[in-house]
Order: C-alpha cells, then sequence, then structure tokens
C-alpha cells in the first residue's frame, strides 16, 4: 500500500482546496453579471435614427398607394 499512498498523495497535492473555490466561484459570477447587464444596456439603450435606417431604404410604397386610392 506504501506505493497507492506515495501516488494519492503526489496527486492531492493538485487538487484544488475547497476554500479556494468560494472566491472563484463569486469573482466569475460577479463578471457574468457584469458583462450580461453591460449587454442589457447596449442592446435596449436609446438608439438614433441613424442606426435604424440602413442606407438606400425608402419609406414602403404600399403604404402610398393605399392612402392614393381612398
Amino acid at each position: 500500500m506504501d506505493g497507492i499512498d506515495k501516488h494519492a498523495a503526489f496527486y492531492r497535492a493538485y487538487l484544488p482546496a475547497d476554500r479556494s473555490l468560494v472566491p472563484m466561484t463569486i469573482a466569475l459570477a460577479t463578471i457574468v453579471a457584469l458583462w450580461f447587464f453591460v449587454y442589457l444596456v447596449i442592446a435596449i439603450g436609446p438608439q438614433t435614427e441613424a442606426e435604424t435606417v440602413r442606407p438606400g431604404t425608402h419609406a414602403a410604397p404600399i403604404a402610398a398607394l393605399r392612402s392614393e386610392s381612398r
């Protein structure tokens, strides 16, 4: 069993301690939450008319035809 104990002790040194997982989890959750918040602010934030209208597009001609036929 002495050989198995030596191998187990060798690999046990590479295992992370349980106490180091809590700060890592908090840091990762904070980074993800901040990224999601910034993404939502950019996605929902105010958009200017230049961003919403593509160059070269015009108003729909069907709306103009409907108003003329009445």
